[in-house]
């Protein structure tokens, strides 16, 4: 992976750098890529629409538009939500307060897992379809672009919580830089791909286990929220300077 003792250092004023704002930075990109995974199958095959994978539900978009997919207004639902998760927790991410912006962005990305878990319970994990199973996926849409913004760099390198498609793309152009690209590049090439490969795995990982799950369809985004809550005691113990 090569030594990112440099990137470390500049990413501590950083806090989009998971490594700025994280104890053991590796094991909460494998944790967040993983719940995310874990709770995009679930909602995929419980919903007929992701509520991390943004990319696919546009494709679901316009599929249902084209009369091939009845859970459309699912997947619209979930595009719009996520959009509105991660502008209004990067609001709240930018706004002044004692607290630093990643613990901030914690807490909204748990309490909105908790309240689409509230909700799964409360509307039967949308079994009855219609208008239950389209609060369900904006609730879980929500959540996850509350979640995609609590960091979008590993050491100074571009990492996704729940846009896949781009890491794929990332992998690709770092591959061909370390085989072919200059000397002095190739070892953040190398560590870049170790990245989005680990990212990657737990993503995948993450959606087995989602499926998994769907023996108990009402406890899963519950599950969610208890492993996204273990984030909290990695996080760097300070206070924002704003």
């Amino acid at each position: 992976m090569g030594d990112p003792a440099p990137a470390q250092a500049s990413a501590i004023s950083d806090p989009q750098d998971v490594y700025g704002e994280f104890r053991r930075p590796l094991l909460v990109l494998a944790l967040t890529t993983g719940i995310a995974g874990f709770v995009d199958a679930f909602a995929f095959l419980r919903y007929g629409a992701f509520v991390a994978n943004q990319s696919g539900n546009a494709v679901l978009l316009g599929i249902g538009l084209a009369g091939r997919h009845a859970a459309w207004p699912e997947s619209a639902a979930s595009l719009i939500a996520f959009a509105a998760g991660t502008g209004v927790v990067s609001q709240v991410r930018a706004a002044r307060s004692p607290w630093s912006p990643s613990l901030r962005g914690l807490a909204c990305a748990v309490l909105t897992l908790a309240l689409w878990a509230v909700l799964n319970v409360l509307l039967h994990h949308g079994r009855q379809g219609g208008p239950p199973r389209i609060a369900l996926a904006a609730a879980g849409g929500f959540a996850m672009g509350a979640l995609a913004t609590l960091f979008v760099r590993t050491a100074g390198i571009t990492t996704h919580i729940t846009y896949q498609s781009g890491t794929v793309a990332k992998i690709g152009e770092r591959v061909g830089r370390w085989l072919a690209g200059p000397d002095n590049g190739r070892k953040r090439a190398r560590q870049g791909t170790f990245l989005g490969l680990l990212a990657l795995l737990c993503y995948a990982t993450g959606g087995g286990i989602g499926t998994l799950a769907q023996q108990q369809p009402l406890w899963v985004p519950a599950w969610g929220t208890l492993a996204l809550s273990a984030l909290s005691f990695l996080l760097r113990c300070r206070r924002s300077k704003r």
